[in-house]
């Protein structure tokens, strides 16, 4: 489901597209980029972009989905919003996010595949979103050591997680019939596994994910190139791409 891997980064390994260059943003954004308001809702459209080992790309529609806000909770030792993902009526997902002053936060399950296995490494608040900043950090962070797989085809390994952000521009787009000036950025997650095979092995990984933010209505669009990593020593590991946009909402009082 696309909603869900938006903010699960699960299975998802996603090469740097062409960054846009960041923007002074208007200071002093006091508006709220996270509803918390009980029973409000938010209707998405879906592509999934299917991608082959050479590179070829299909747009594949995917089901809507209704994110419902479903009040304040502690989430990974944070005080933030949950949000229950349905997918025709049925619950699929929870989604937890945090505004700080200017800055939005969500929780992204670190959960990849490496070396065609599975790979969890917890999960790690970042910071996606912040309305008064040109760049930022949203996640600086180390894996001490995981394990991936077991028996003879297990590896052991550490990882550097160095997570930017920054904001690329504002758009006016239409939401469900309403005409919006929303904010972009652009997260940047450099990701080096350090792989143990006899001697330390450096794998450097660059993910990229962009938002689009409203005031009063949080995340509206979100967008993931599909891409083929190529990482010397393995097969190619096609990952499809995603894009997802908000057509419905309404925020309860």
């Amino acid at each position: 489901m696309i909603r869900s891997a938006l903010l699960a980064l699960a299975a998802v390994f996603v090469l740097s597209a062409c960054s846009e260059d960041p923007v002074t943003p208007t200071p002093s954004d006091t508006s709220s980029y996270v509803v918390s308001t009980k029973g409000s809702y938010f209707i998405h459209d879906n592509v999934t972009v299917d991608i082959t080992a050479a590179g070829v790309t299909t747009d594949v529609p995917s089901p809507s989905d209704s994110t419902v806000v479903n009040g304040t909770v502690t989430h990974e030792g944070r005080t933030s919003i949950e949000s229950i993902v349905f997918v025709n009526g049925t619950a699929t997902d929870s989604v937890y996010m945090a505004q700080t002053g200017s800055t939005v936060a969500t929780a992204f399950p670190l959960q990849f595949k490496v070396l065609g296995l599975p790979a969890d490494f917890g999960v790690k608040w970042v910071n996606i979103f912040d309305a008064n900043a040109t760049t930022w950090t949203a996640l600086n962070d180390t894996i001490p050591s995981f394990t991936i797989g077991s028996g003879a085809q297990s590896y052991t390994g550490s990882a550097k997680l160095n997570f930017t952000g920054k904001q690329t521009g504002t758009e006016t787009i239409t939401v469900d019939g309403k005409s919006v000036t929303a904010k972009k950025s652009e997260i940047t997650m450099n990701i080096t596994l350090y792989l143990n095979f006899g001697a330390v092995i450096p794998v450097p990984i660059v993910l990229t994910q962009y938002y689009t933010f409203a005031p009063n209505i949080g995340m509206v669009r979100a967008e993931q190139v599909a891409t083929v990593v190529n990482i010397v020593g393995v097969p190619p590991l096609a990952i499809p791409g995603f894009r997802t946009s908000l057509v419905r909402y309404a925020v309860a009082n």
